[in-house]
């Protein structure tokens, strides 16, 4: 006998799952959690970040937003905060240009970067935890660490011998 909380319907299970939180939501969450303010600023800067592929500057940001929706010193706070909150992945190019990508709801990886044109590409994620934690072990605090990998794309490769341009910024072709 079923009981009245039970169901041999075969898409029961289904129809009583939570629907999957949209980055969106997700960031909504994370900043009410951290008892700050959701903000129109706030929200279109997470919805850049979701436009994009790849990391982007925090200049290319600003410029698709415009100076009507925020300044570019909000831009900077604004992903600092999504940084401490986890909501976004600081990368560098070569030249140590900082570039922003959103980690919600994606999953972790790192870059190769192409010296060239600053053209990026994933790369696996593979743990490094382990060392993370060897070093807690030996009594550092706060420890972290940043992955990125550079080289020359093979469309570079074809066009110009390795060449010691500066990196673009990521979507603009030299």
């Amino acid at each position: 006998m079923i009981s009245a909380t039970q169901s041999n319907h075969p898409l029961a299970a289904v129809a009583s799952s939570t629907p999957p939180v949209s980055a969106l939501d997700e960031a909504r969450i994370r900043i009410r959690q951290a008892r700050m303010r959701i903000t129109k600023p706030r929200l279109a800067i997470i919805e850049s970040l979701q436009r994009h592929q790849g990391p982007v500057s925090i200049e290319r940001i600003h410029q698709e937003l415009g100076a009507k929706v925020c300044d570019l010193v909000t831009v900077y706070r604004c992903l600092a905060a999504f940084e401490q909150l986890g909501m976004v992945r600081r990368s560098y190019l070569h030249n140590g240009t900082c570039l922003y990508e959103l980690t919600l709801g994606s999953p972790r990886h790192y870059h190769i970067i192409c010296k060239a044109c600053g053209a990026t590409d994933r790369v696996d994620y593979f743990p490094v935890e382990g060392v993370e934690r060897l070093l807690q072990e030996r009594g550092y605090s706060q420890v972290s660490h940043v992955v990125e990998f550079f080289g020359v794309c093979p469309q570079c490769q074809l066009t110009a011998p390795a060449r010691n341009a500066s990196p673009a910024i990521p979507g603009e072709r030299l």
